[in-house]
């Protein structure tokens, strides 16, 4: 079999299938191959699918033929495919062939290009490597929903965050694995309906948006990478949910094109919805993000590693919220940052206020929020016997507005936007204190 093409088509396709690593195919190092398959597509064009399995996730994509002699498979091994991005834009041939050998059957790709590139290596048998050909008509018989590229993208890096880290891998439910887009299809996800939700069992994440509303679906967070990336190289997306998932890039009309991404979807999903209420919060106060961050930092000196916590300290006479932190060797108190009610509002109590928290979690609920100023939200625990101490929840509430792109729209100082707005989006970032 022969193919000739545009080195350029074939780049092109690589990139799409490259975001999956191919799993190794022996024993042997360095066995992981991409599966060519040739043939002609429904309109009789030759054309060329490229694969690429891994354990749990596939990729493919599709370039266009210049010529083709003879249809069919053949391999390449993942790591001489990379002499193909160093060809220029020129025509290549490849030609695979099979040759009998003293201990066996032997499979031989050779390439050359207009410009003088040569290659000749044995190659692994195509046989073993599955294409995902059938795993995706499957799916497609289901209906598909069609995501923003970059509403989901952005959803999907900000709740990345808040997945299990590898201390709380084996420690959680599989459940919390997972970053889950609730809808209406079970009466216990149905007030979340839109909404991105991901915990690691103590702190949690929500993402509300109305364009996500009746788009529901949940993904592990050993696949959340794969498809950002995959997402990252889309005009526009579709998911199909079947005993794999697939997403499959399209044009802006929500035309398919040839590049797909495929998972092993694997998840306990989260069996309800919970989202407690604003009511409960009785500080609600807007503080300047930098200011805050500066003073955790100032905080953050004593810090015994071990404990890993700093005491927030609110005083209401003063509208201030400080950082104090202490070791057997010495204390220390951050300087005090002004705090305004959040628009006025009524509901923070006239009370001082502390209480200890976890430095990273805190941290991370702070960081990533947009704007120069946060909304930070208490809502007190009283002492009992259990809580000899008492306690708080403790959230942000970020109202995000996103452009076209799914990039932030921002205001600056003197009030003018980075672009303009399309997704108006409300993020809450959750935990609790230390008791």
């Amino acid at each position: 079999m022969q193919l000739k093409f545009q080195a350029a088509k074939l780049i092109e396709a690589l990139d799409f299938v490259k975001i999956v690593d191919p799993r190794g195919l022996t024993a042997q190092q360095n066995s992981a191959a991409f599966l060519f398959n040739c043939g002609t597509d429904k309109e009789g064009k030759p054309v060329c699918h490229i694969y690429s399995r891994g354990k749990e996730q596939v990729a493919r994509a599709t370039f266009p033929l210049t010529e083709l002699d003879g249809e069919g498979l053949f391999t390449m091994p993942n790591n001489h495919i990379e002499m193909v991005r160093l060809i220029p834009d020129d025509e290549v041939t490849i030609t695979s062939r099979t040759e009998m050998k003293p201990d066996g059957e032997a499979y031989v790709v050779s390439l050359a290009s207009s410009s003088g590139s040569k290659y000749q290596h044995t190659t692994f048998d195509p046989r073993l490597i599955a294409p995902c050909d059938r795993d995706f008509e499957a799916a497609a018989k289901s209906p598909s929903v069609s995501y923003d590229v970059g509403l989901l993208h952005y959803a999907l890096s900000m709740g990345e965050n808040f997945l299990p880290g590898p201390d709380k891998k084996d420690s959680v439910g599989e459940q919390f694995h997972t970053i889950q887009i609730f809808d209406d299809s079970n009466p216990d996800w149905a007030k979340g309906d839109g909404s991105v939700f991901c915990s690691d069992a103590s702190r949690a994440f929500f993402f509300e948006c109305a364009d996500l509303k009746g788009k529901g679906f949940s993904i592990h967070g050993d696949h959340v990478g794969k498809l950002q990336a995959f997402l990252s190289k889309c005009e526009g997306v579709k998911i199909y949910r079947g005993d794999m998932f697939f997403a499959v890039n399209t044009d802006k009309e929500g035309n398919e094109k040839p590049q797909i991404f495929g998972w092993n979807p694997r998840v306990k999903t989260h069996t309800r919805y919970a989202y407690y209420s604003p009511g409960r919060d009785k500080y609600v106060l807007a503080i300047p993000k930098a200011s805050l961050l500066n003073a955790l930092k100032q905080a953050e000196i004593l810090i015994d590693q071990k404990q890993e916590r700093v005491k927030i300290i609110y005083k209401h006479a003063a509208r201030t919220i400080q950082f104090g932190s202490s070791e057997s060797a010495g204390t220390v108190e951050s300087f005090p940052v002004t705090t305004h009610d959040k628009d006025g509002d009524p509901t923070t109590q006239e009370e001082d206020f502390e209480c200890s928290v976890s430095l990273k979690s805190f941290r991370s609920i702070i960081s990533d929020a947009v704007g120069h100023h946060i909304e930070l939200r208490i809502s007190p625990i009283p002492k009992d016997d259990s809580r000899p101490r008492g306690g708080a929840m403790i959230r942000t509430i970020d109202d995000v507005k996103l452009d076209a792109n799914g990039k932030v729209v921002v205001l600056s100082e003197k009030g003018e936007a980075s672009g303009t707005p399309k997704f108006q989006c409300k993020v809450t970032r959750f935990m609790p204190s230390m008791t």
